[in-house]
């Protein structure tokens, strides 16, 4: 145990565990940093996103309403 070498391999090995285990926290808070400034950055596009989701979605839908429509009245 008083050999230097096997002092400094354990504090080499602890430092890279170290990293190991505080990269994946770092880039999980760094992409939240990020998100929250694109948040504040847009504004008021988050109000008009959910509707513009919604218009969308009620398009598709009555799109495939009348897809479905037009072959059930081919097919008699």
């Amino acid at each position: 145990m008083s050999d230097p070498s096997h002092v400094s391999l354990g504090l080499i090995g602890g430092a890279v565990a170290v990293l190991c285990c505080l990269v994946p926290l770092l880039l999980v808070s760094s992409g939240g940093v990020v998100l929250a400034a694109l948040a504040s950055y847009l504004g008021y596009v988050w109000i008009a996103l959910p509707i513009l989701v919604a218009g969308l979605a009620a398009y598709l839908l009555l799109r495939r309403a009348k897809l479905r429509n037009n072959r059930a009245e081919r097919s008699h």
